[in-house]
């Protein structure tokens, strides 16, 4: 709940759901697709590999934990009665059976329809894909995956009747929970806030963090010399608004794709610029802290096992940002140990 502090008292503030605003189901559903891995934390990280067909008795988005257990979301705009409950277990009776072969078709769909509207070229098997979102050694055995369910309800945070199915039925020990969301209106601004369970722990903004960021290798082998060549971190096509997440003083440190942390440099402008127009770049300034390589050749790296031993934390790989953040002293840590290889 978000209160209005004045005078050391606090005001409770109004707010919404995705009706009140004429918003879509679909429209809730694509943009928690999107930042899933963002704001769902309670399993670290997530890896969607499925959402639903227009007109198709199919659960909202389906995704994948580290372990390669299913997390089936259902997501509602507004208040809605108690047999959404009853709807997500039949879809959990229905895609809980799916062996890995079928996943790994429907992950082929679902991986299909991205490609076509980020204009990238992603393929490949699902089992190789989520060893490689998760950076695990040995991808999993297909019998491995999708042991076990999780059901999640996204719903409106005033939807008494959801909370009290949800909780019927983890008292007869299913696996099922609700994420509230909430809309606010504030000085003619809206505002989305989301219930991240356990601890709803994210970073906070206003401090400096260093973020793992792709170079971008798999869609184009000369993206990182001209980000280094330029002085500048860049995304493109759709994932351009990326590079929005950086503020002034943040490290940037360099994933390039098959090798780790290539390079570091610290965040010198105060808002994102354009770029290459066929691209679509978006860019920012920054200030180079380890050498400015230009070739494959010269390449030192931090890989992605040193970095989860060095920081003893775990990252999700799919992605131009490879989340969590890193704190500033992790960050500088990091930075440090690369130097070093480069000397």
């Amino acid at each position: 709940m978000l209160f209005k502090y004045k005078n050391n008292r606090l005001e409770t503030l109004p707010y919404y759901n995705c009706a009140d605003f004429g918003k879509k189901e679909k429209d809730l559903e694509n943009l928690l697709a999107e930042q899933l891995r963002e704001i769902y934390i309670e399993d670290a990280q997530l890896m969607t590999i499925f959402q639903e067909r227009q007109r198709q008795p199919e659960p909202d988005i389906c995704a994948l934990d580290k372990n390669g257990n299913l997390i089936i979301f259902e997501l509602k705009r507004g208040n809605v009665n108690e047999d959404t409950t009853i709807q997500i277990m039949r879809y959990a009776q229905k895609y809980g059976r799916k062996s890995y072969w079928e996943l790994n078709r429907i992950y082929k769909t679902y991986l299909s329809k991205q490609n076509e509207e980020n204009m990238q070229c992603e393929n490949g098997e699902l089992k190789e894909a989520h060893a490689a979102a998760f950076d695990l050694e040995i991808p999993l055995n297909e019998e491995e995956f999708n042991r076990s369910q999780k059901l999640i309800i996204v719903g409106s945070a005033a939807d008494a009747s959801i909370v009290s199915a949800v909780d019927y039925w983890r008292s007869k020990n299913l696996d099922i929970d609700f994420l509230p969301y909430r809309f606010y209106e504030i000085a003619g601004e809206t505002y989305f806030e989301f219930f991240a369970k356990p601890y709803d722990v994210h970073f906070n903004p206003k401090e400096k963090k260093g973020i793992l960021f792709d170079t971008n290798r798999t869609y184009d082998e000369n993206a990182i010399w001209d980000m280094f060549a330029q002085s500048k971190v860049s995304a493109y096509g759709n994932a351009a608004r990326y590079a929005d997440n950086f503020n002034k003083g943040d490290y940037v440190l360099y994933y390039h794709r098959w090798r780790g942390v290539v390079g570091a440099g610290i965040v010198e402008d105060i808002k994102t610029s354009d770029g290459d127009e066929l691209k679509q770049e978006r860019y920012r300034k920054v200030r180079l802290l380890t050498p400015m390589i230009e070739s494959e050749d010269e390449i030192k790296s931090i890989s992605a096992s040193e970095l989860k031993s060095l920081l003893n934390k775990n990252f999700y790989f799919a992605s131009t940002i490879k989340t969590p953040y890193l704190s500033k002293d992790e960050a500088e840590m990091i930075i440090e140990e690369l130097k070093k290889k480069y000397n």
